[in-house]
């Protein structure tokens, strides 16, 4: 099974974080965040970033995975959906979408989702802690389905599943539900134990102990 990690780009991302955090800390927090998902991935056939930014690609490239230029930045979904048809093009059998921005995803999670994902045609769903995104769509082969991301697509992609016939395999997983998008998310992520990159990020920078007061 591959991997297809979306990232928009390190120039001031992550807008709702604005209130704690400065463009050039959501820049670098972006960046570490990356680092700990390819990180975890490291055990599938192939990890490929798609990104519209060189920065992220020069930087994806060098941590070892596979990049993609995305020929028409129209959003999330459509950057999933254009990795997907490359890699059904070439043969390859299986992939899941991963964000970039669960730094919390480990090995055993990542095996845990290609262990529960079987059979020629399948679809398997791992949602947001508040299971209204999807934060992990599996898919045989890669292009099943048209994703649509945003609000309300954990449902959305069962339901498109069954609409083609097949019974989506749901997953409950820690580490894959918690994306940081908002103040709440980033304090919840910086309460967890572990030495990953990210966290060690915000530590260093004062981070952790100015939104904690």
């Amino acid at each position: 099974m591959w991997a297809v990690v979306p990232i928009k780009g390190f120039a001031a991302p992550k807008r709702r974080l604005a209130a704690v955090l400065s463009p050039a800390e959501r820049g670098r927090l972006a960046a570490h965040m990356m680092q700990d998902v390819l990180a975890a991935l490291t055990g599938l056939d192939g990890v490929m970033v798609i990104s519209g930014d060189a920065g992220v690609l020069e930087m994806a490239h060098d941590l070892g995975a596979r990049t993609e230029t995305e020929r028409r930045p129209q959003g999330y979904s459509t950057a999933v959906r254009q990795a997907a048809e490359t890699l059904a093009a070439e043969g390859v059998g299986a992939m899941m979408h991963v964000p970039g921005d669960i730094p919390l995803i480990n090995t055993d999670e990542v095996t845990g989702v290609v262990a529960a994902h079987r059979g020629a045609r399948a679809v398997t769903v791992v949602p947001s802690r508040d299971r209204d995104g999807t934060n992990c769509l599996a898919l045989s082969p890669p292009d099943l389905l048209r994703p649509a991301f945003g609000a309300d697509s954990f449902e959305r992609h069962c339901a498109l599943a069954r609409q083609a016939g097949v019974e989506p395999t749901v997953l409950s997983l820690p580490g894959f539900a918690l994306d940081i998008d908002t103040p709440d998310d980033l304090r919840l992520f910086c309460r967890q134990a572990g030495d990953g990159q990210s966290l060690r990020y915000l530590a260093e920078a004062g981070i952790v102990e100015r939104i904690s007061n």
